[in-house]
Parts: structure tokens; sequence; C-alpha cells
């Protein structure tokens, strides 16, 4: 008894009333009381073992807790379209793990518009899209400014070629119901272009690829495809009127809450673009 005084810095009467007042509250005998101390009753040793048990488990919840603190702990899911995930995200979260090596990264792949009703239905912590609707209520950090352009294997046949002339050609644009197509479909509705679709597909890496072998002239994001322009693999078509641009964000919850994992991911993407 003496011990657990020392222990706790409590005087041993002090802690002799509180095992009185605990046995009288439980109804049972904790501890049989003799000359060299007090040893456990069983009722006392069926208690102690559930308490330790809770004892453990709430230390356990403190080291956890400290390790989220200092970033040696934690989880963050991440939604992101497979296009954002290639062109824009591998070279980010590459230094972000060199940084944070213990946090342990979920990526969810599906389109940006997919990717928005996750995160509204608490499904992902964060999300990086390449579109935002203005009644989206949904915290968005704007990251970059993305261009939308055609490109072709062949040499654009004009310096600069009316939009409406793209109707004569073979076009490659990606499905729709994604962020991508309908930013471009809004566009040649308000100028009344109706394009010949040849083929739709779900990837950007895809309708670059086929681009380049003269299938047709492409809808791709040119701020991705600069080294291919570069090399002279494919050439961009400059239209008049062009595509507005877009951006590219950082999409959060914060009435739901923010982890501290999550959270450092964010200020990370922050100061890594200049924000």
């Amino acid at each position: 008894m003496s011990k657990a005084a020392k222990a706790l810095f409590v005087s041993q009467p002090a802690i002799s009333k509180s095992i009185r007042n605990l046995e009288t509250d439980l109804g049972v005998l904790l501890f049989v009381r003799h000359a060299k101390g007090v040893t456990l009753t069983k009722e006392g040793q069926l208690l102690y073992d559930h308490v330790a048990t809770a004892f453990r488990q709430i230390h356990e919840g403190e080291k956890l807790l400290h390790q989220l603190r200092d970033r040696s702990f934690g989880a963050i899911r991440i939604g992101i379209s497979n296009t954002l995930c290639k062109y824009y995200f591998m070279p980010f979260l590459n230094r972000f793990h060199q940084v944070y090596p213990k946090l342990k990264i979920e990526i969810v792949n599906r389109t940006s518009l997919e990717t928005m009703k996750l995160l509204e239905e608490g499904f992902l912590d964060c999300a990086i899209i390449s579109d935002i609707k203005s009644e989206q209520t949904l915290e968005y950090i704007e990251l970059m400014k993305i261009q939308d352009i055609f490109v072709s294997r062949q040499r654009p046949p004009k310096e600069v070629i009316p939009l409406k002339d793209l109707e004569k050609y073979p076009m490659l644009l990606l499905e729709r119901n994604n962020a991508t197509r309908d930013h471009l479909e809004r566009f040649l509705e308000q100028h009344h272009v109706v394009l010949n679709v040849d083929i739709e597909i779900s990837s950007m890496e895809f309708l670059v690829e086929f681009a380049k072998i003269g299938l047709g002239v492409a809808s791709v994001i040119g701020n991705f495809v600069a080294e291919e322009i570069h090399d002279k693999k494919i050439y961009e078509w400059p239209v008049i009127p062009g595509i507005p641009q877009r951006s590219i964000g950082l999409l959060f919850d914060k009435k739901r809450g923010i982890s501290i994992a999550c959270n450092t991911f964010i200020e990370f993407m922050k100061t890594d673009n200049g924000i």
C-alpha cells in the first residue's frame, strides 16, 4: 500500500479510503488485508484484469495520438482521376513520401465527377479534381490552371483553325460523364459546333497515343503533352475561339473535420504549389 501511495503522490490513508469507497460501491471485497500488505481477492483479480486491459488500450491510444501529431503514423484517402494521377500527382506524391514516409496514402481512381460524389458522401478525406462547379459547397483550393487543346500527328492545316472547321475531321475524345469532356461539350454547344467523333475512350493517355499514330484529332490537356509537342510527336491545332482555361484543385469538406494526416497533406500541397 505504501508503494502505491508513493507512486500516486498521495497518503496511504487516502488510498485505503478510496479502496473502501470502491468496495462499498461495488458491494464486493477487492483486497484481503494482512500484516505484510494486501492481496487481491478473486473478485479483485477479475476487476484488475479488465481495468488493466482498459489502461493498456488507453496507453496505446495516447501513443497513436502522439504518432499522429508527429506525422509518424496516419492514413489519407485521396480521390483522383487516372489522368491527373499520371500526369500531375505522381511527381508530387514522390516528394510527399520522401518527407513523410510513415504516412499511408490510399488512392481511389475515379472521374472528377465520381470523386466529388464520394467526397460528399464521406468516403474520401480529400480529392484532386480538374473542374469545379460554381454551386459546389466544398472547400476548394486552386492548384494550377490547365488548358485544353487539340492535337494531331499531322501539322495543322492553318496557323489558326476556325473552330467550326474541326467538324470536317475525325475526332478522338474522352468518354462522356467526364469533367474534361463536359467542359469541351459546353464550349462546343455555345459555338454551335458538332464534332465528328470517331473514338471515345476513358484514358487521356490512349488519346495521345491514338493521335500519335494518326487516327484523328484528339482533345487533350495541353499542360500534360508539352513534351510530345516539343519532340514533334504530335502537333497542336490552335483554334479560334480557344477553349477557356480551367483549373486543377484540391477539394475537401471542412465541416466533416480534417485529420492531422490529411491537413499535413493539404498544407504540403499548398506549399509545393506556391500557395
